[in-house]
């Protein structure tokens, strides 16, 4: 068995904080309820003028990115092929910026869409957006707990003296979140492992998250290990706590 020595220290002296805090971040941005329309707008892209040509496409889950619609500076009609200008609008009267509309939402409308600009032949992609249209279900912030390193824990695969600390994000709705981590205020990117996607659980989503951190630095009190969890859903206010 390895010595869990830092967790052991602070259950022993009571009057010592427990440097292991979690932190929900509530930032809300696109979620929407049925039957409302609901823009991208406006998207700037800084490409040059030159880049006067914009696509929208749209990825529903489980299926691959489709294009929605072709917009040009040098036509007002753009070019929609399948699908409908009653359900999409697009706008484009500027080189370096396009609006997008998907209107009257439904639930079949949920999945990713992105932004596209080109000069000739070549596109270059944004990051793109993640639309998700709410059901009944009340939008819900996560529950956070930071689970300590397990006891037994010595060493990670390659041998060094590790100890992982869990994150545990569950009962929130809908699944817009991302994690992170904190070392003394400092995010962390080496060590984190976090799920690829929130999972379903019940009508609600549960989200895990890792942290693998040296042994020495677990052990050192004055070093402070923070999970933080941001959810994004439109028009809500932020809520920001952190306790343990």
């Amino acid at each position: 068995m390895c010595e869990n020595g830092r967790w052991s220290r602070l259950l022993k002296i009571k009057y010592v904080l427990i440097n292991i805090l979690q932190d929900v971040s509530v930032l809300f941005n696109p979620g929407c309820v049925g039957g409302s329309d609901v823009s991208q707008t406006p998207m700037l892209h800084t490409k040059g003028a030159g880049y006067y040509q914009m696509y929208w496409y749209r990825q529903l889950p489980g299926e691959t990115m489709k294009l929605v619609v072709f917009t040009s500076t040098t036509s007002k009609d753009h070019d929609f092929g399948d699908f409908s200008k009653e359900k999409f609008s697009a706008s484009k009267t500027e080189p370096e910026t396009g609006s997008f509309t998907v209107k009257n939402l439904e639930a079949e409308d949920k999945g990713l869409y992105f932004c596209a600009v080109s000069q000739h032949t070549e596109a270059y992609f944004g990051a793109g957006t993640k639309l998700t249209v709410l059901d009944k279900t009340p939008v819900t912030p996560p529950t956070v707990k930071v689970l300590p390193p397990s006891e037994k824990q010595c060493k990670d695969k390659t041998g060094k003296k590790k100890k992982t600390l869990v994150c545990v994000a569950s009962g929130f709705y809908p699944d817009h979140v991302s994690v992170s981590w904190k070392r003394n205020n400092l995010e962390i990117i080496d060590g984190v492992s976090t799920d690829a996607a929130a999972k379903k659980d019940g009508d609600y989503y549960k989200i895990t998250s890792r942290l693998m951190v040296p042994i020495r630095d677990w052990l050192k009190p004055d070093i402070e290990f923070k999970c933080i969890v941001s959810m994004q859903v439109q028009n809500h206010k932020p809520l920001t706590c952190a306790t343990l």
